[in-house]
């Protein structure tokens, strides 16, 4: 039978075990990046007249005011007066928040 010492010992054995696969759990769902596909989706809401846009699904580390940012790149082909405009947009890779749009 136990006594008081082993089940203290594993109690805090399984309290330790659980609460550091919280965490784990936790810091996994925090360093997902959000979907490239959705995120185009988002950004060509925002041109009228597209006709082609792409999206590096490898995160790349964008620089802007003096702050590093995981991010992804893409590109954007529109129409208008039958002319084409190209735009490059950078994207934050976890929060999905557009960081900037360049006219090419």
């Amino acid at each position: 039978m136990l006594n008081k010492k082993s089940w203290f010992i594993i109690s805090f054995i399984s309290l330790t075990t659980v609460v550091g696969l919280i965490c784990i759990y936790k810091r996994r769902e925090h360093l997902q990046y959000q979907d490239p596909e959705k995120i185009t989706s988002e950004v060509k809401t925002y041109f009228m007249n597209v006709i082609g846009s792409y999206i590096l699904k490898a995160p790349i580390t964008y620089t802007k005011s003096d702050s590093n940012h995981i991010a992804f790149q893409g590109g954007i082909t529109t129409r208008s007066n039958d002319t084409l405009a190209y735009y490059d947009f950078y994207v934050d890779a976890k929060t999905g928040d557009i960081l900037d749009i360049i006219e090419c």
